[in-house]
């Protein structure tokens, strides 16, 4: 697959995932694994700090402006930027690990849902830390089943094209 058709490929499973976290939501499923930050862990798990922030900002961005969106545009795009460049400080060369992938996933979520409740707590809105608590912890679980398969399928199509 050319990079451009990967390129296209990688956005339009991103926007799937932002497209089911919200209508997910918007049905009041009470506590949704983020599977928009599980691709972002993968991508900075295979590509490192950078390409992890880019992809935050990207797929933060189409969080944001996806509806309900986010009453402040730029929040979210800039927490999964900074979750995804955690994340990516944890690469490391060779097969992925469910255990490590769960660690590097809890601690995103963390950061995520950390941001979520500082600003519900800004403007005096109620938090349900255990909800919070169980949708970091499904959200390391699904990393854990995911991540390997999708570092897998990227490092397939490299060698597929680069041979």
């Amino acid at each position: 697959m050319r990079a451009p058709a990967a390129r296209l490929v990688r956005g339009l499973v991103v926007l799937a995932a932002v497209l089911l976290v919200v209508t997910l939501g918007a049905r009041h499923v009470p506590v949704v694994p983020d599977l928009v930050l599980v691709l972002v862990v993968a991508w900075a798990l295979l590509r490192g700090p950078v390409a992890g922030a880019a992809a935050g900002l990207a797929a933060g961005w189409l969080l944001d402006v996806v509806p309900p969106g986010s009453p402040h545009l730029g929040v979210q795009a800039l927490t999964y930027a900074l979750a995804g460049a955690l994340a990516g400080r944890a690469r490391l060369e060779g097969p992925v690990g469910a255990p490590r992938v769960a660690l590097v996933a809890l601690a995103a979520a963390g950061v995520v849902e950390g941001a979520a409740v500082l600003a519900a707590l800004a403007v005096g809105a109620p938090v349900d830390l255990g909800a919070v608590v169980v949708q970091c912890l499904l959200t390391a679980t699904l990393a854990a089943l995911v991540v390997p398969l999708v570092v897998s399928a990227e490092r397939g199509l490299v060698r597929r094209r680069y041979g």
